[in-house]
């Protein structure tokens, strides 16, 4: 119920991610699953998809991102991780950094 109640609040103009959004919160209720994953860099489609407040937990995969300041290296994406803690049934979690490169160093 409260799913349909923010849909009719957002309006009809939606916004590209916030469609992907209330649409897998809807496709996840329809096929009664056990749990939402979704893998984020910045953690706003997770956040979109705890605003339509999902009757089964949502996980929310952050991918950390690599920075440089010229002198240093350093990896993004537990502050992302940590600010999707405040959100109602989403559960943060941060990947590993190392898998993605073991994996393309494989395919070489």
């Amino acid at each position: 119920m409260y799913f349909k109640k923010t849909v009719k609040h957002v309006g009809e103009p939606m916004s590209h991610l916030e469609s992907i959004a209330s649409s897998a919160v809807r496709a996840a209720i329809k096929v009664k699953a056990s749990v939402i994953i979704c893998f984020t860099s910045s953690g706003r489609a997770a956040r979109l998809i705890a605003k339509y407040r999902p009757t089964m937990p949502a996980l929310s995969v952050v991918i950390p991102r690599l920075k440089t300041n010229q002198s240093k290296w350093s990896f993004s994406g537990a502050f992302e991780a940590r600010k999707s803690l405040i959100f109602r049934g989403l559960f943060p979690m941060l990947a590993d950094p190392r898998h993605a490169a073991e994996s393309t160093s494989a395919t070489k």
